[in-house]
């Protein structure tokens, strides 16, 4: 290391001010860092003082000092003994090598020993080349598992094996970093063409950002599966937690975190105006705007702003459609409110004016309003694609990963878990249900400690108290409450409270929701809101978000005996009274009374076509009723005296949505009726365009066929068929029930099927019989199924994959799993395009 180079020169007195203010704010680090600093280095000391003064405030609380040291420590002396390390710019080190957060996982060391796995592997590699390298060193480490929203952190993700695509990024992210790689998450916060999300990896090479697949290596960077999917993007953003924020658009904070627009390196953008104005034409500044997609039947912000000077405010999107939302904040009410459209393919201008009455004129309408969500085109920014040689190298790579992942995930178990299932004999009738009242994911990174104290104290109230057990254990000994950080807390909060305050708390359980905001305070601008301070740390520093002071309340109530909840529905207080469950605050009181029914649609799913939100401080938000059953066409919803929004979507196969949209207002007591109604849609209004990258199929002889062949002449249809499984059968069943009509157009149907093992299945060998004319083609169902599914925008993963072309290699409708009415739709399709 040369003489000159000082250790963050540029950005040392910046560090030095952004912690000393914290350090005035916070008596606890002061308590606990000044201690962990004394025995530091002058340059582990400059770190740990950049992570204390950019990182959220719950992560001082809930950590020690000492948690944050390996990620000073390891990005020190990356700094010190890398020459590449030392070059990249101080504020890209900082925020992209040396922070310890990723997302809103709990934080674990871990760099330190990523590096220890990873350095003998990329030894004498730099640059693209180490980062390939690492990425399929993480495959054979982690692959895909839906779960949960709680993130997982890397630690526990590399443990098990497996994570959603936040939790593969969050580990990959923290492996490229301990390499001395800046890294970063990046999020579709939703897509626009389909219901879901996406977050992957961006690292930072040769002095600009290269997307990758997280855990999903190809043999080059700027390309993933998501490729395209991502040129039909809306929004994609980055965040930084540092206040010092880059060059970029900023689309977003989140109190201390800040989100950045990054949709150019994906898709084709456009620059658009809202301009929000008051009733007389006069602009309004400040005011709030929020640019939304339809994502699970539900408005979803991709991005937020504030209004300038002029009543404006500028975003850079795709070529799609918005809905933007606006509010001015005016006392406690809300404030005034507005809302608009704008279909960017066509405008870049969206003027909206608030009103006073904006709700009264919504809801005295009374009638469903029609809405067009229409989706970005399929149209690729990145092109660049690898050579045969290196896609073939890739595919043995991944192969070999995943039998390597396979063993490892098959032989992996959390002793922690284990450890405490087989202590003390006696208490494992509890010791088994505690563990079962948790999630697959809490199972997997518990610890025995933290679910040894919430057993002791839990069963000392079972002694006491003749809850039945299924009150007892998820609302009473059940440590889980959101998505916070399993710890200990019974003792801490028994400890606060003396014994006078505990009777009464129990005795009126609405005090303790009062005594919590008497000595918790939020301080939102220096949090992240989905991450909670835990219980204990609530308590003991007095400092919380208004969703730890939730938290905390279900906590204290659950050690005093009290069985307790947040409500499933709405995330609302609530806590057991003779029986039933009752609102911590009287005014969230559900007096209201709302039928819906079904209508001509029996098939009605919650966040599939149909949701209901609430307006709550100016802002709309979905309730969770996932688990409402309809019985006999309706439902009855008891609901809070509020103004709600009801929205139906049809969400069309070439990734469109028409939405039917109702306000209704309901006063305390108030009862109301609704008949839900769902938009249908033209043939012409479903279908896609979507180029096909070329494939092979085999004849039974083993022949090779290309696809761009078999397309060529017209329409066709494949199916990818999975033999003696239900989806499968199903459109088999369809294709025969319709066999006169399916019988027309055998001769341009495409049966895939692995072996000559599956013609022997019955279905299928009857099918056959039935359509003599029907081809039959072969393929191992891993590369092309993958890529066709992902490629197609239905679900890989979920056989039978069908798809109809028209003409070479051009997909235009696709199917994918159990579907009701495919075939219907195959003989519509092939009806007006063949005949």
């Amino acid at each position: 290391m040369g003489e000159q180079t000082v250790f963050l020169a540029e950005n040392k007195p910046r560090i030095l001010e952004i912690y000393a203010k914290r350090k005035e704010k916070s008596s606890y680090i002061r308590e606990q860092i000044e201690k962990v600093l004394e025995n530091c280095s002058d340059n582990v000391a400059l770190a740990m003082k950049y992570l204390y003064g950019a990182m959220p405030l719950s992560d001082m609380i809930n950590y020690h000092a000492e948690a944050f040291l390996d990620f000073a420590v390891h990005g020190v002396r990356l700094w010190e003994e890398k020459e590449v390390v030392r070059a990249i710019p101080e504020d890209i080190f900082l925020n992209y090598v040396l922070f310890h957060r990723v997302n809103d996982e709990e934080v674990i060391p871990c760099r330190s020993f990523f590096y220890d796995k990873i350095k003998d592997r990329v030894k004498g590699l730099c640059g693209k080349e180490e980062i390939l390298e690492l990425n399929y060193w993480c495959a054979e480490e982690v692959t895909y598992h839906a779960g949960d929203e709680r993130t997982l952190p890397a630690m526990t993700v590399y443990n098990r094996g497996y994570g959603r695509c936040g939790e593969e990024s969050v580990f990959m992210v923290n492996v490229l970093r301990s390499a001395g790689i800046p890294a970063r998450q990046v999020y579709v916060p939703r897509w626009s063409h389909c219901d879901d999300n996406h977050a992957w990896v961006e690292v930072w090479c040769d002095g600009t950002w290269y997307f990758t697949g997280a855990c999903e290596p190809l043999p080059i960077l700027n390309q993933g599966w998501f490729t395209n999917a991502s040129s039909r993007a809306m929004m994609v953003h980055s965040r930084i937690f540092d206040a010092k924020v880059p060059e970029g658009e900023v689309i977003g904070k989140e109190g201390i975190v800040t989100m950045l627009n990054e949709l150019k390196r994906y898709a084709a953008a456009k620059e658009i105006t809202v301009c929000v104005q008051d009733s007389s034409c006069a602009p309004i500044k400040d005011a709030c705007v929020y640019f939304e997609v339809i994502n699970y039947s539900e408005y979803v912000p991709i991005a937020e702003g504030i209004t300038d000077e002029q009543g404006q405010h500028r975003l850079s999107t795709g070529l799609g459609s918005l809905h933007i939302f606006v509010r001015k904040e005016e006392g406690a009410d809300g404030g005034i409110l507005g809302e608009g459209w704008i279909d960017v393919r066509n405008e870049d201008t969206c003027t909206i004016v608030l009103r006073e009455d904006f709700l009264e004129m919504e809801e005295k309408a009374e009638e469903w309003v029609v809405r067009d969500m229409i989706a970005p085109v399929d149209r690729p920014v990145n092109k660049d694609m690898p050579a045969k040689e290196q896609t073939e190298k890739g595919n043995r790579r991944l192969k070999e990963a995943a039998d390597k992942l396979w063993y490892k995930r098959e032989n992996w178990e959390n002793t922690e878990r284990t450890n405490f299932l087989q202590r003390e004999k006696d208490t494992v009738k509890w010791r088994k249900a505690l563990v079962e009242v948790l999630s697959e994911k809490d199972q997997t990174d518990c610890r025995a400690e933290v679910l040894e104290e919430h057993l002791e104290y839990g069963l000392k109230l079972a002694e006491k108290d003749s809850l039945p057990k299924e009150i007892f254990v998820p609302y009473v000994l059940n440590p889980r409450v959101a998505h916070e950080v399993l710890t200990k807390y019974r003792k801490e909060i028994l400890d606060t409270f003396s014994c006078q305050e505990k009777e009464n708390l129990k005795k009126n359980p609405r005090e303790i929701w009062r005594a919590i905001t008497k000595r918790v305070k939020a301080r939102p601008e220096e949090e992240r809101d989905t991450i909670v301070t835990t219980p204990a740390a609530c308590l003991k520093f007095g400092v919380g978000s208004r969703l730890s002071q939730k938290v905390l309340f279900v906590a204290v109530a659950r050690t005093l005996g009290i069985p307790a909840r947040l409500n499933p529905n709405d995330f609302s207080m609530e806590f057991m009274k003779d029986g039933v469950f009752v609102p911590v605050i009287e005014a969230a009181e559900k007096t209201c009374r709302l039928t819906l029914t079904a209508g001509e649609v029996q098939n009605w799913k919650y966040f599939q076509n149909w949701s209901i939100a609430r307006l709550t401080g100016g802002v709309y938000t979905s309730l969770d009723l996932t688990n409402v059953t309809w019985e006999m066409g309706r439902v009855l919803l008891q609901l809070e005296e509020g103004d709600y929004r009801i929205l139906t979507s049809n969400r069309l196969p070439n990734g469109n949505v028409f939405v039917y949209e109702r306000k209704l207002g309901l006063k305390s007591k108030e009862e109301k009726s609704i008949e839900l109604k769902l938009r249908h849609a033209d043939l012409a209004d479903m279908l896609e365009n979507i180029d096909i990258p070329d494939f092979e199929l085999h004849t039974r002889d083993g022949e090779d066929v290309a696809a761009s062949v078999l397309t060529e002449d017209g329409k066709h249809i494949f199916m990818f068929l999975e033999e003696g499984r239900e989806p499968t059968e199903h459109i088999l069943n369809e294709m025969l029930e319709q066999k006169e009509e399916f019988a027309i157009y055998a001769d341009r149907i495409y049966f895939v099927v692995r072996t000559d093992e599956a013609l022997n299945d019955s279905l299928i060998s009857r099918v056959l019989e039935i359509f003599p004319a029907i081809r039959v083609l072969y393929d191992d169902f891993t590369h092309n199924v993958n890529m066709l599914g992902r490629r197609l925008y239905v679900d890989h993963e979920k056989l039978p994959i069908i798809f109809v072309t028209d003409g070479r290699l051009n997909g235009i409708y696709a199917a994918s799993g159990y579907n009701v009415g495919t075939g219907e739709m195959l003989l519509r399709i092939m009806q007006d395009f063949v005949l």
